[in-house]
């Protein structure tokens, strides 16, 4: 229909008009949001000049993914250049039937992980009269918001409100490993209201221009400053999980990650969840940890694969055993460290747990939406069936690795990590921004 409309010169006609009309608009907004920037640039030279210091605000929702700013609050709550404050909200969730078409936000534990940090903190939503913050009211310079969707949050804090005010600067969440996966997690709507972009590694600057040149976004600034997740991996290079049950070290130790959406044909979740099981009841010489994304369970019950009242009969399973546990606390790292293996498909901590050093057991599915194209992802074992996993789980599990020397050349080669870290870097890069230094 849509090709045979196309062959009218009426709609034809009426369609270029449409197109031309909607890149003027874009461009006018793009224009008008450079304007504003750089007026709020006007306003932090001023107020440089005059030796005041940043307000910086983290808006923060999820204890989970705070390893992605914790070096930057970090840095920055050790400079004396800034006043920091972490905002701590509830966060809509997707919901059984309804999606994101509903108001109801529920907290995810931020309210108790920060209350003890050692900066101002303060709680962004009311529970009793469901009103919010603005926290236009704390005066911010610049706000980091710990993930891109517009969808779940309030109209007070949705980027393009923000921006208003405010200059906003991002470092992603997560880590994907495709060029269109990074592409749906970095949503249009929240990446054109950036002003600047962390980015972890050349490669991946390259992609956001191209993003940026698809979405028409002439106002994110990419900045090479390596990863904060990265900066805290010397940090458990001997650490010890207490998830392992049986505490052995000698076991061969599996952590388990399945991507949480089933949409883009990625998740080997349904395919190999019983399997998992009857293969720890076979191999007494195994220590197992399944940890779930925080969405899973919701996603799944979501789309009709998975009620929740399965679920909680499936993690059951878990603690019945000896040798399986389910891992759902917020710092994964004591537990990459100290295990031997990660088996996983699509996963936004797939990267930490490579430059580990450790294999990464890959559940290919051939129907899938995307391909690994990193040349990193040239270390994974990839496998395609149960038996391809055994096998492979068995080979690791006898002390054979024969990409061991490649994922080190690979880490050699294709990461960036600054002396100083990423949070350090991206620091230094605020600062000189508010300088009106870039």
């Amino acid at each position: 229909m849509k090709n045979f409309l196309h062959k009218l010169p009426v709609f034809r006609n009426v369609y270029g008009k449409f197109k031309a009309y909607d890149i003027r608009m874009n461009d006018l907004e793009q224009h008008l949001q450079c304007l504003n920037a750089n007026l709020i640039k006007q306003k932090h030279i001023e107020k440089s000049k005059r030796g005041e210091k940043i307000n910086l605000v983290f808006v923060c929702h999820r204890p989970q993914v705070w390893n992605s700013l914790k070096t930057v609050f970090e840095a920055c709550n050790a400079d004396e250049m800034f006043n920091v404050t972490i905002v701590a909200i509830p966060f809509k969730k997707q919901l059984p039937k309804i999606g994101f078409n509903h108001e109801i936000y529920e907290t995810e534990g931020a309210e108790e992980f920060w209350k003890d940090y050692p900066c101002k903190v303060v709680n962004g939503y009311d529970y009793e009269t469901k009103e919010w913050l603005d926290i236009r009211t704390l005066n911010p310079d610049y706000v980091f918001f710990q993930q891109p969707y517009n969808i779940c949050k309030p109209e007070c804090l949705k980027s393009w409100n923000v921006a208003k005010y405010a200059t906003l600067v991002f470092v992603h969440y997560g880590l994907n490993t495709c060029e269109q996966m990074k592409y749906e997690a970095l949503p249009q709507d929240f990446f054109r209201n950036l002003s600047m972009l962390f980015c972890e590694r050349k490669a991946d600057i390259e992609i956001y221009d191209r993003w940026k040149n698809k979405t028409g976004n002439i106002f994110t600034r990419l900045c090479l400053t390596g990863y904060p997740r990265f900066d805290l991996l010397k940090l458990y290079e001997s650490a010890e999980s207490p998830l392992w049950k049986k505490h052995d070290t000698s076991l061969f130790r599996i952590v388990w990650t399945p991507r949480w959406t089933t949409n883009e044909n990625n998740c080997h979740f349904f395919k190999y969840k019983d399997n998992f099981l009857d293969y720890c009841d076979m191999n007494k010489d195994v220590d197992f940890v399944f940890r779930p994304h925080p969405q899973a369970w919701l996603n799944y019950a979501q789309f009709d694969h998975f009620s929740i009242e399965k679920s909680n009969l499936y993690k059951a399973e878990y603690q019945k055993r000896e040798n399986t546990n389910i891992d759902e606390t917020a710092d994964f790292l004591p537990l990459f460290y100290s295990s031997d293996v990660l088996v996983t498909d699509f996963s936004s901590v797939i990267i930490e747990y490579f430059l580990t050093g450790k294999p990464i057991v890959y559940c290919k599915n051939d129907k899938s939406l995307f391909e690994q194209t990193d040349k990193w992802t040239d270390g994974f074992y990839y496998v395609r069936s149960w038996k391809e996993l055994t096998d492979t789980l068995e080979m690791l599990k006898n002390g054979e690795d024969p990409l061991k020397e490649k994922r080190q050349e690979l880490i050699r080669s294709e990461f960036y990590l600054p002396p100083k870290g990423a949070g350090y870097e991206i620091k230094e890069l605020i600062k000189k921004d508010f300088r009106g230094e870039l």
